[in-house]
C-alpha cells in the first residue's frame, strides 16, 4: 500500500487526496459500528452458538445498509458544509464502504476466533492489489480524485469477497434478538469507544477542511500518513504486546512496572532516531519519492514527527490502562481529547496548516502526563524511571538532525539527489549509533534483556 501510495501521490498531487480524505472522513466513523464491538463480542465469547453468528449477520448488514443510506442522503449537507460541491457525489460513492464492510465484519470475526490468519493474509494482499492496479489504472486515465475513491471501493469489495468466497462459515436466514442482545453486553462499550476513536482521528481533517480547503487536506494527509508508517513499524509491534503481557501478569504490579519500564525504553531508542530522522532527511526525501508538487508537505511533516515522539510512550500506557481493565478511563480521556481539540484545532486552522498541527500535538501533549498518572496510580508504576532516558535520547536525535542537516545544505551541488539522501540515512544511523552508545548503553543492555524474555 505504501507503494501504491507513493505512485498515486505522484500522478495526483495534493487536492486530489484531499477530496479523498474529506469524502472518507463519514464512512470512516460510521463504519465504527459495524466493525467493531459485535464483532469484538464474537471473538471474546467463550459459548458462542451459531444463532448468534447469524444474527449477528444480519443485524450488521441491516446497521451497514441504513448508514449508507443515511451517509448517502446527507451528502448534499456535508459537500454544502465544506462548501465543495464535488464533495456530494464523492461522498455518496464512499458510503458504499460501509455496507461493505458491514458484510465482512462477521466472517472476519470467525476467522479471528478461529485464529485461522492465513485468510487475512490472502484477503489484504488480493484486495491491495485489485484496489492498487484499479487506481493506478485510472490515474494513469485522467479520472483523479475518482482513482482514490475506485481503489476504496475495489479494495472493501474484493476483500469482503475473498472473507465470504474463503470462510467455511455461511450466514443462514435466521434472527434472534436476544441472541444479539447477549453480546451486546459486551460489545456496547467497545462500540462508543471505537466510535469516539474515529471521531478524534478524523477531527483535524474536518476543521482543515472547512477553513483550509482540499488542498491543505491533502498536504495534512500525506504528513499523517508518512507519521503511521514509521509508528507501524517502529512503534505499533511492542504496543500490540503490552496489552496481552499486562493481562497475564496483571497481578504482579512488579513485573508490570519492569515490563512498562524496559517497553517504553525499546520503543524510546527505536523511535526517537526514525521520527527525528525522518524529519532531517524530509526536504529532500519528499519531493524525491512523492514528487515536487508535495513540497509544501515539508514542514507540515517535520513538525508532525513530534507527535511520533510522544507515541513512544502513551500508546503503551494506553494498552496497560486497557489490559488492567479500565477501558472507561481511556473513554473518559477520549472524551477529553475531543474538548480539548474543539477548542484548538478550529483557531488554529484559521491560521495555517503548520498552526493546526502545532494545535494537534499539544492536545495530545496535554494529556501524557495524565496518561502517566493514571498508570502510576492504577499499577503503581515508577513512570519517570523510563522517561529518564529520554534527554539523553533528544540529545544523540538533536545530533544526528544537525550532522544531517549541514550534509544536505553543503553537499556537492553536481551529486544527485537520491545519492545525497542515501548518504544522509547513512550519517545520520552512524551518527545516532555512536551517541546511544556513548549515552545510553546500559539501557541498550537492558533492552537486549527485555527481547530475550519477550522472545521466551
Amino acid at each position: 500500500m505504501l507503494a501504491i501510495f507513493v505512485v498515486l501521490a505522484r500522478l495526483l498531487g495534493p487536492e486530489p487526496f484531499g477530496f479523498a480524505a474529506l469524502a472518507m472522513t463519514a464512512p470512516s466513523i460510521l463504519a465504527a459500528p459495524v466493525t467493531k464491538g459485535i464483532p469484538d463480542a464474537i471473538i471474546q465469547r467463550p459459548d458462542l452458538e451459531p444463532i448468534h453468528l447469524d444474527s449477528s449477520f444480519w443485524l450488521l448488514t441491516a446497521c451497514g445498509i441504513a448508514l449508507t443510506a443515511i451517509t448517502w442522503i446527507s451528502s448534499p449537507l456535508i459537500a454544502a458544509a465544506f462548501g465543495e460541491p464535488l464533495l456530494e457525489q464523492l461522498v455518496r460513492w464512499t458510503s458504499i464502504v460501509i455496507l461493505l464492510q458491514a458484510v465482512a465484519a462477521v466472517p472476519a470475526a470467525v476467522l479471528k476466533r478461529q485464529l485461522n490468519f492465513r485468510l487475512f493474509t490472502l484477503r489484504t494482499l488480493v484486495g491491495n492489489l485489485a484496489g492498487g492496479l484499479t487506481g493506478v489504472g485510472m490515474a494513469l486515465n485522467g479520472f483523479g480524485v475518482w482513482s482514490l475513491v475506485g481503489m476504496q471501493l475495489v479494495r472493501s469489495a474484493v476483500e469482503a469477497a475473498v472473507l465470504l468466497i474463503g470462510s467455511a462459515w455461511r450466514p443462514r436466514l435466521r434472527y434472534s434478538h436476544s441472541r444479539c442482545r447477549e453480546l451486546f453486553g459486551f460489545a456496547g462499550p467497545i462500540m462508543v469507544h471505537a466510535l469516539w476513536n474515529f471521531v478524534n482521528e478524523e477531527m483535524p481533517k474536518v476543521f482543515i477542511g472547512a477553513f483550509l480547503g482540499p488542498l491543505a487536506v491533502g498536504v495534512y494527509a500525506l504528513a499523517r500518513r508518512c507519521l503511521d508508517f514509521l509508528i507501524e513499524i517502529f512503534v505499533a509491534p511492542l504496543n500490540a504486546v503490552a496489552m496481552p503481557a499486562v493481562s497475564r501478569v496483571q497481578h504482579d504490579l512488579a513485573r508490570i512496572d519492569r515490563f512498562f519500564d524496559g517497553a517504553v525504553r525499546m520503543t524510546a531508542i527505536a523511535g526517537f532516531p526514525a521520527f527525528v530522522g525522518f524529519a532531517a532527511i524530509a526536504p529532500i526525501a519528499v519531493p524525491l519519492i512523492f514528487g515536487e508538487q508535495w513540497k509544501d508537505s515539508i514542514i507540515a511533516i517535520q513538525i508532525l514527527m513530534l507527535l511520533g515522539l510522544q507515541r513512544t510512550i502513551d500508546g503503551i500506557a494506553a494498552f496497560a490502562i486497557l489490559a488492567l481493565g479500565r477501558s472507561d478511563l481511556i473513554l473518559n480521556l477520549n472524551i477529553t481529547y475531543t474538548v480539548i481539540g474543539i477548542v484548538l484545532l478550529p483557531t488554529a486552522a484559521q491560521v495555517s496548516l503548520e498552526m493546526t498541527i502545532v494545535a494537534l500535538i499539544a492536545c495530545n501533549a496535554l494529556l501524557l502526563p495524565v496518561f502517566l498518572y493514571l498508570i502510576h496510580r492504577i499499577a503503581h508504576i515508577d513512570v519517570m524511571r523510563p522517561l529518564a532516558i529520554f534527554p539523553r535520547l533528544a540529545g544523540a536525535s538533536a545530533l544526528m538532525f544537525i550532522l544531517v542537516t549541514a550534509w544536505q545544505a553543503h553537499s556537492p551541488i553536481e551529486m544527485p539527489q537520491i545519492a545525497i539522501l542515501a548518504s544522509a540515512i547513512l550519517i545520520g544511523a552512524a551518527s545516532y549509533g555512536v551517541s546511544a552508545v556513548i549515552l545510553v548503553r546500559p539501557d541498550l543492555l537492558s533492552v537486549r534483556d527485555v527481547l530475550l524474555r519477550l522472545r521466551n
